[in-house]
């Protein structure tokens, strides 16, 4: 077919609304190729009034149109590049707009004006998502830093540590600090650490304290130490009432061998110089021996020790109401003894048998 075909072919697809993002793809690149740039530009058009955000084929079909106009036209035409990304951001979820603010802010470096550009970036670090905050936010600085000199992000930094979570934000309150003592600036840097402090958990964060410590060695004194380490103290009891799961505490802080319990003994018994024997370590996990031992082997030696404690502890005049525990011991002896005998006479009584007609039918038979 001609030209002239394939575009009515693709004209007639696009009207019935049968068309893919790839058709439309391709419809503008083959007008791209027989140098048709407006049409190809209107073809995208149609293309995106059919697949709109949050459509996945709108993100492929911006980022093609903005960079074919791009190619063509450069900084010639900078009004219409900046409503076709002004249109193209506001359209697009956060979540797919890092990209296109990026190629916004390159175009205003390369063909538009740098207070411009930083403002593209300055956007971009409110509008992306809070995980991409952190690189926005270095990225913005480091524009800054590059095109209006290092003091001039200081608001950008004071932005970004109001506006991150706890975990980006003392890092950033670090890379202030770093900037600050750059410049000499001893007494910003050290309260710009005092701030990022109540944001850094010891427990997580190590490296946040370890920096400062190395700061305080180098541009502090005895008195600004002694101010860390109180300052220290206070953010262990402030986090000392929050708990992490094992996940988080093994992201943040170093892993730790677990110390058995024999590995223990062993490491105890080399640094006092003794020989610890096998056998007498406890053999169930989680218990320890007992210090005392006993020193009794039978249970005869055991009661002749009760007996003489019982001669010790008793009174040399007791009342008749005292119970003497040696005659109730007597007692239970005798009355444990068997008795064999059917009756058996004692001081002034006699035993007699049980007449058999008590028992009825119950009573034992005594024919053979």
């Amino acid at each position: 077919g001609t030209i002239q075909t394939t575009k009515d072919a693709y004209d007639r697809a696009l009207e019935w609304k049968v068309a893919t993002p790839s058709h439309v793809l391709n419809y503008a690149s083959f007008l791209t190729e027989k140098k048709y740039f407006e049409e190809s530009f209107a073809a995208y058009e149609r293309g995106l009034g059919l697949f709109q955000f949050p459509h996945a084929g709108a993100t492929l079909l911006w980022k093609n149109y903005l960079t074919d106009f791009l190619e063509r036209y450069g900084g010639s035409k900078t009004p219409r590049a900046r409503e076709l990304f002004d249109r193209c951001l506001a359209e697009c979820q956060s979540e797919n707009a890092s990209e296109f603010y990026l190629l916004y802010g390159d175009y205003e470096e390369n063909h538009g004006l740098t207070k411009r550009a930083l403002g593209v970036y300055e956007r971009m670090c409110n509008a992306v998502p809070a995980a991409e905050k952190y690189t926005a936010y270095r990225l913005y600085i480091a524009k800054a830093i590059q095109y209006l000199g290092v003091t001039s992000a200081r608001p950008i930094y004071e932005a970004a540590i109001s506006t991150l979570g706890d975990g980006p934000a003392s890092r950033i309150c670090l890379e202030y600090a770093k900037m600050e003592t750059g410049l000499r600036e001893t007494d910003r840097a050290r309260a710009v650490l005092v701030y990022g402090a109540q944001l850094a958990d010891p427990r997580r964060d190590p490296d946040y304290w370890k920096a400062w410590h190395e700061f305080e060695v180098s541009h502090g004194n005895e008195e600004t130490f002694r101010e860390m380490l109180r300052v220290k103290r206070s953010v262990q009891a402030a986090f000392s009432t929050v708990n992490y799961n094992s996940a988080e505490m093994g992201a943040g802080a170093p892993k730790v061998e677990t110390l058995t319990e024999e590995s223990a003994l062993e490491m105890i018994a080399k640094s006092e110089g003794v020989e610890v024997d096998s056998k007498k370590q406890p053999l169930i996990g989680g218990f320890v021996q007992g210090k005392r031992k006993a020193e009794v082997a039978d249970l005869g030696e055991v009661e002749r020790r009760a007996a003489r404690l019982r001669q010790a502890t008793a009174a040399p005049d007791t009342g008749g109401d005292e119970i003497d525990i040696d005659d109730i011991d007597d007692d239970e002896e005798e009355e444990e003894e068997p008795s064999n005998s059917a009756a058996r006479s004692t001081t002034g009584v006699t035993e007699k048998a049980i007449p058999a007609a008590l028992y009825g039918g119950l009573a034992p038979s005594t024919e053979k």
